[in-house]
Formats: structure tokens, C-alpha cells, sequence
């Protein structure tokens, strides 16, 4: 149980931040994807969860943007479909694979003995898969980063938890998206 509430922290991004946002129909993600991405080490994240976090002020209200063509919001999606691969199969080195050094400095480093905690979670019990509902309300931001909101899921609640909505930011480096912010 508590593996499961540790995996859920990570997967919202640590602390919560206050935003509004706006209700849309989600498109179900499926889980058929694999977690292929190259793992960081968890040296690096042992690293960058000690590291002095780069704070970001709260987001108070959500940043907006114009619609992001169909490529972008297809890369995204294949994002969300690896990230919640690796969540089912535990393989938390390629999740964070999936994330920004700033996330992994802003996530990891809040709780001391996080990182070394996380870096090691066993698959899902039961059969029961992690799966991102969405994303919806796709948009490019002014910043070049990308805005989308996802609903995660995990295991085969026939009613997900609306209060597991949360607004991932991307950014794009070395030719991938990778999660940059987490807005609950």
C-alpha cells in the first residue's frame, strides 16, 4: 500500500499547486505500450534529488496557449503511454528517463530518502496497469513548452478519482518531450 501511494505522489509530481482548469471529454490511453526508454541511473537521480531545487513560483492560474498541431499532441501522447508503461512495470530509472532535471530536482528533493526510495518499486500487483486518461486541452505555450491535462489511473477503478487530474507541462530536449511541471 504504501508503494502504491509513493508511486502516486511521483506520478502527480510531489506537492501539489493550486490551478483552475476547464472540463473536456478525455480519450482513454491504452497501456499496450512498453517501457523502452533509455533508464537514467540512479546516480544521476541520487544527484539530482540532493541538488539546491529551482523553485519555481506556484502557478496560480493556468498558463494558455494556442492549440498544439496533431503531431505534437500525438508525441505527448506516446509520452503518457510509456510513462504509464513504466509506472505498471515499476521501472521508476525510465520514468524519470520521461522527466526534466528540474522535475526530478523539485520532485525528488522534497521528502529526504525519496529518490533512493522510488528508484526501486515493484511492478503493480494483481495485474492492475497505471494509465493516463487524455491528454486534453492541448497547447503550445508562448515559452515553446507544451500544456496538457491528463487523468491518471491506476488499476481498474470504474470511476477514476477526478482529484488525480493534474496539468503536466513539457518541455522538449534532445529531440524528446520530456515532463517539465506538474499542476494539480
Amino acid at each position: 500500500f504504501l508503494r502504491l501511494i509513493v508511486l502516486l505522489i511521483l506520478a502527480c509530481g510531489g506537492m501539489p499547486r493550486a490551478a483552475s482548469a476547464l472540463q473536456a471529454t478525455p480519450t482513454a490511453s491504452p497501456t499496450s505500450v512498453t517501457c523502452h526508454v533509455t533508464p537514467r541511473s540512479t546516480a544521476e537521480i541520487l544527484t539530482l534529488a540532493e541538488a539546491n531545487p529551482s523553485e519555481r513560483e506556484p502557478i496560480l492560474e493556468l498558463p494558455t496557449g494556442d492549440d498544439a498541431d496533431p503531431a505534437t499532441t500525438a508525441a505527448i501522447t506516446t509520452v503518457l503511454r510509456e510513462m504509464a508503461a513504466c509506472l505498471t512495470t515499476g521501472d521508476m530509472l525510465r520514468f524519470y528517463a520521461l522527466h526534466s532535471d528540474g522535475w526530478l530536482r523539485r520532485s525528488l528533493g522534497i521528502v529526504d530518502g525519496m529518490a533512493i526510495l522510488t528508484t526501486s518499486i515493484p511492478p503493480l500487483d494483481d495485474g492492475h496497469h497505471a494509465r493516463y486518461v487524455g491528454p486534453w486541452h492541448v497547447q503550445m505555450l508562448t515559452d515553446g513548452r507544451v500544456l496538457a491535462a491528463v487523468l491518471l489511473v491506476v488499476g481498474d477503478d470504474p470511476r477514476p478519482d477526478p482529484n488525480r487530474t493534474r496539468v503536466l507541462i513539457f518541455t522538449h530536449s534532445d529531440g524528446h518531450w520530456l515532463v517539465d511541471e506538474t499542476i494539480a
